[in-house]
């Protein structure tokens, strides 16, 4: 049997497989290896046109010409570690296939936002290789200085996790075992299982909220006691948020009236802006001054700015911990699809 007689054997059982997951989109695959088993059939290695280069799909076929997938991602796994460290190395650069020299990074060519509400992101591999997916949410965490991406294979339901790079143009698939990122990712994760992670439209959306430019002209309207259709406008100085009293503070300033407001934003509540309670007072006030100090004291502007955050950026330990204490009530558990593991 040719290669190719295998490779159209393989996609008529994989385009059967995307029939069982509810956006019934097929995929072109690639056969990148083929090898012999002891008996008689062939594992082969491929790589579909809405997955990144991380775990192949591997398919096997008999002498028949029967496919099967090997269903399970831990043996999926294995096979791809073996070709990585027995088989490429021993085809040398001259004769492995280009595709399996392709980065870990792909450039964001294009956002499509769906009727849906779901974004499809079209990436361009470093070798040039297309790669379509949809997005499942875009968050960025201060406390790692993570933007995550979560992109599903509509084929066949895999889930890559990726970083945004700092140029918002490009994503690099998170791979290895930092222990810091996973529990990040495990809060995300649980967050996003029961509908409670707030999610950008897009990651390019996502950006210019970020983006300290945009920031910076963030501007408040305070109530005029003496024009009601006039009112204050304060420039956002600053967000800070406090682990103490579990609030973020959005300091604004008005040069004309040479005064600073201390606003409260509610995270959970679309960043909507109150005035600060008495305990939210003190805290405003002890931030305050950290702020004053920090301009001289080294040690204190690293420990200022450990907390300063982007207005529209959410707070993942605040937002986990009012989920675990029951202030952020749990909505129904969306299905999650089983994610390839990164080794």
């Amino acid at each position: 049997m040719t290669e190719q007689e295998m490779l159209t054997k393989i996609q008529e059982v994989a385009d059967q497989t995307a029939q069982n997951f509810v956006f019934k989109r097929t995929a072109k695959l690639d056969l990148v290896y083929s090898e012999k088993q002891e008996d008689g059939s062939t594992d082969c290695y491929c790589l579909g046109a809405d997955m990144p280069l991380l775990v192949y799909r591997v398919f096997n076929v008999k002498e028949d010409g029967t496919a099967t997938e090997i269903s399970d991602i831990q043996q999926a796994v294995e096979k791809t570690r073996h070709y990585d460290r027995d088989v490429k190395p021993a085809l040398g650069l001259d004769k492995a296939p280009l595709i399996t020299g392709e980065t870990h990074e792909y450039e964001i060519l294009l956002e499509n936002k769906l009727e849906n509400n779901g974004v499809e992101v079209k990436l361009k591999s470093s070798i040039g290789r297309d790669v379509t997916m949809m997005e499942i949410y875009r968050y960025f965490d201060y406390v790692s200085k993570i933007y995550f991406v979560t992109c599903v294979s509509l084929s066949f339901g895999g889930q890559y996790l990726f970083s945004v790079t700092p140029d918002s143009k490009h994503l690099r698939l998170i791979v290895g075992n930092d222990q810091t990122v996973r529990s990040r990712v495990d809060m995300i994760t649980e967050l996003l299982a029961h509908r409670l992670l707030p999610s950008y439209q897009t990651i390019a959306a996502g950006a210019q909220l970020l983006s300290g430019q945009t920031n910076s002209g963030v501007q408040f309207n305070i109530p005029n006691p003496e024009n009601q259709n006039n009112p204050y406008k304060f420039n956002l100085i600053f967000c800070y948020d406090d682990a103490e009293t579990k609030s973020r503070y959005a300091f604004s300033a008005n040069n004309e009236l040479k005064r600073v407001q201390i606003l409260v934003v509610d995270i959970f509540n679309n960043n909507k802006l109150s005035a600060p309670n008495e305990e939210q007072q003190k805290a405003a006030e002890r931030i305050h001054q950290l702020w004053v100090e920090s301009q001289k004291d080294e040690a204190k502007r690293n420990e200022f700015n450990a907390h300063v955050v982007p207005f529209f950026s959410d707070d993942l330990d605040f937002r986990y911990e009012a989920y675990k204490n029951g202030t952020l009530k749990a909505n129904e558990p969306a299905p999650a699809a089983e994610a390839p593991k990164a080794e």
